[in-house]
């Protein structure tokens, strides 16, 4: 009978306690699915506002561009320089490859239209011209000519280092690529609007409850926060480097400014985050009493249960690890009983424990491998003497990831790795394998091989993790050192061509919103440079621009790499360098100019061709973009050399460039 009620007991005490964990949780998950929604709703409409912004100033620097590179082409500066309507079908055909834009002009230095999209303009002023400022990007205007509300992007025209006029495109809001990105609502409910701001205040759109909005509504509508927010006058490459976010009246808000537009801002809306229904508090009140009621249950029986056991806890309690296992056994009254089969059970475990644990010392003593277990249940970590002796390791306190095992003895990189490594085996119940760099105690740095398994009983709960760290510091550093080996050109000490497509491909997956400039170089007349002077000069020429190159990436984030011949790829990730780009190709292209003196005393001057590509702005596909920018270091070839040139997509349509050094 004693036997049948201690089981009853059991079962109720199980029940009770598998009920009432489900309803605490039933209550913390009613509380965190609203918290959750409201959480997740508001990280759409972050990254939303994000997404949209970044388009927006992809767009901005897309016209900014265009804008540019129409300023450089030979036709509109001979238009403009002398008059004509050379350029006419030039600006024609710029203007209709766009739907946003409603009209491209060509200007004098004094602001006369010399060609334009839109005929009856030429030969008139342009209403907007501003002799002391023609801005990047202007406000938002009022173009009588053409009755619309624009705003438009100038470069100047440059003719022997001298101004000789504007370019400027003209840029509608309400149609186009812009009307596009700022069109409709996002966030799944459809609440979340961005509005375009120019550095005056103008709203360029707002569509909250299908009516347009002015600066003043949205001001009020923010509490008449937007001056405040929008009083800097900072401006930013990075479209989440100066971003605000708040709450103004029934209002979520995010904004920033557009990268590399003076004062031009973007602002995110979205109406305030969904409170808890009263249902849901009503289901939670119901469930906290029913959860405290059977908490109550469960005190009660297992005072019952607890009772009848104290004698045996009393006695597991007394064992001492210090004494050994054996050292301490249970007093068996009545081995008939529930509780005597279970005292006596736990003699004979003991005894297998105790040869158990004197077979495992003895083989980690007797192997180089060094051991370690950890104990789930026991919450205890095992380390073997070889291990301890090598690394400043101790068991008590540690755990497999908490700092105090080998991942305190790594770098942080490395042991944010070894943490990720732990959680997913742990997750998965497997084993698993790893290299790991870590501290000795001597104080160096030793690769050790890291291999752990785990073990779950007969159910699949997971009991404990087994594991061996071998040394390889050896095998790891002559590994490290051919890898190193295969991985760069031998003469310029660059990255060779596959080493370098791999980095890039690299940089390209992980460059999130960030631009990454490519540039192809060439050596001009490389090969008079060998037959005049002889290849060991060649071979200086090529260490020399290889030398010339490591100064404009070491230490900034870039790399390059040597494509064989006398050809160098160059890929620069710093984001102001890349706002520089074409400067730097010049001063590479001027310092490789001013020469060196070989070893046999003859000062060698390089002129050298330079092409550059952007990603995305040109493609975000690693052979397209070295492609392109090799397309475009043939134009400079095509057009005088020791130059540079960034890439158009009208250089792929030019027949190939055949190089007359025969390479």
């Amino acid at each position: 009978m004693k036997k049948n009620t201690m089981k009853y007991s059991l079962i109720i005490v199980l029940v009770v306690f598998a009920i009432v964990p489900a309803i605490i949780i039933g209550a913390v998950g009613a509380v965190s699915a609203i918290g959750f929604n409201n959480s997740v709703r508001e990280s759409e409409f972050q990254n939303g506002s994000y997404a949209k912004a970044s388009s927006l100033g992809t767009l901005f620097s897309k016209y900014s561009s265009d804008a540019a590179a129409l300023a450089k082409l030979n036709v509109v500066v001979d238009a403009v320089k002398n008059g004509g309507t050379g350029a006419d079908n030039t600006v024609k055909n710029f203007a209709e490859a766009d739907s946003g834009i409603i009209d491209v002009l060509l200007l004098d230095k004094d602001g006369t239209v010399i060609s334009s999209a839109v005929s009856d303009a030429v030969g008139s002023p342009f209403e907007q011209f501003n002799a002391n400022n023609m801005p990047a990007v202007s406000n938002l205007l009022h173009f009588e000519k053409l009755d619309a509300d624009a705003f438009f992007v100038s470069h100047t025209i440059v003719s022997d280092e001298q101004t000789i006029g504007y370019v400027c495109v003209v840029v509608s809001p309400s149609s186009g690529l812009i009307a596009t990105a700022l069109n409709g609502t996002y966030t799944d409910s459809g609440s979340a609007h961005l509005v375009l701001i120019d550095r005056e205040g103008n709203t360029v759109n707002y569509s909250g409850n299908c009516q347009p909005m002015t600066a003043a509504q949205l001001d009020k509508a923010l509490s008449n926060e937007v001056n405040t927010l929008f009083s800097g006058n900072t401006n930013s490459s990075d479209i989440t480097a100066d971003t605000h976010t708040g709450t103004a009246g029934r209002y979520e808000y995010i904004c920033g400014i557009i990268p590399n537009v003076t004062n031009w801002r973007w602002i995110g809306l979205m109406e305030g985050s969904v409170g808890m229904p009263m249902s849901s508090i009503i289901s939670i009140i119901v469930l906290v009493v029913l959860a405290v009621a059977f908490c109550l249950l469960g005190v009660f029986i297992i005072e019952k249960v607890v009772n009848s056991m104290n004698e045996m806890i009393k006695t597991m309690n007394s064992i001492d690890p210090e004494d050994g296992l054996t050292a301490m056994r249970f007093d068996v009254k009545n081995s008939k009983s529930e509780l005597g089969s279970i005292q006596s059970s736990f003699n004979e475990f003991l005894d297998e424990v105790e040869i158990n644990s004197d077979r495992y010392k003895t083989i980690s003593k007797l192997s180089d491998n060094m051991l370690f277990e950890w104990d789930f249940r026991k919450e205890r970590m095992y380390i073997s003497d070889n291990a301890l002796a090598k690394f400043d390791l101790k068991a008590e306190g540690a755990t497999l990831s908490n700092g105090r095992f080998i991942d305190g003895l790594m770098a942080p990189e490395d042991a944010d790795k070894y943490k990720r490594d732990i959680s997913s085996m742990l997750k998965g119940q497997k084993g698993y394998s790893a290299q790991y760099l870590i501290k000795s105690k001597t104080g160096d740095k030793v690769w050790v091989s890291f291999r752990a398994n785990c073990v779950t009983d007969r159910t699949g709960e997971l009991l404990r993790v087994i594991g061996v760290m071998t040394d390889i510091n050896n095998e790891k550093k002559l590994e490290l050192q051919l890898s190193e080996r295969a991985s760069f050109d031998f003469l310029s000490q660059l990255y060779n061509r596959s080493t370098f497509t791999t980095m890039l491909n690299t940089e390209l997956d992980r460059r999130g919103p960030k631009k990454i400039a490519v540039l192809f170089l060439d050596v001009d007349d490389f090969k008079f440079i060998n037959d005049r002077y002889g290849h060991s000069i060649g071979d200086e020429v090529i260490k020399f621009v290889a030398d010339t190159i490591k100064k404009r990436v070491d230490g900034r984030g870039g790399f390059a790499g040597r494509f064989g011949g006398d050809e160098f790829v160059i890929c620069m990730t710093n984001q102001d360098d890349i706002a520089n780009v074409e400067q730097i190709a010049m001063d590479i292209i001027d310092e490789l100019y001013m020469g060196y003196t070989s070893t046999s005393d003859v000062l060698i001057n390089i002129k050298v061709s330079i092409g550059i590509t952007y990603c995305p702005d040109h493609s975000t596909d690693v052979n397209e973009l070295i492609s392109f920018s090799d397309t475009a270091m043939y134009f400079v070839k095509k057009n005088g050399k020791n130059n540079y040139h960034v890439y158009v997509p009208e250089d792929s349509e030019n027949d190939e460039y055949k190089d007359p050094e025969g390479f």
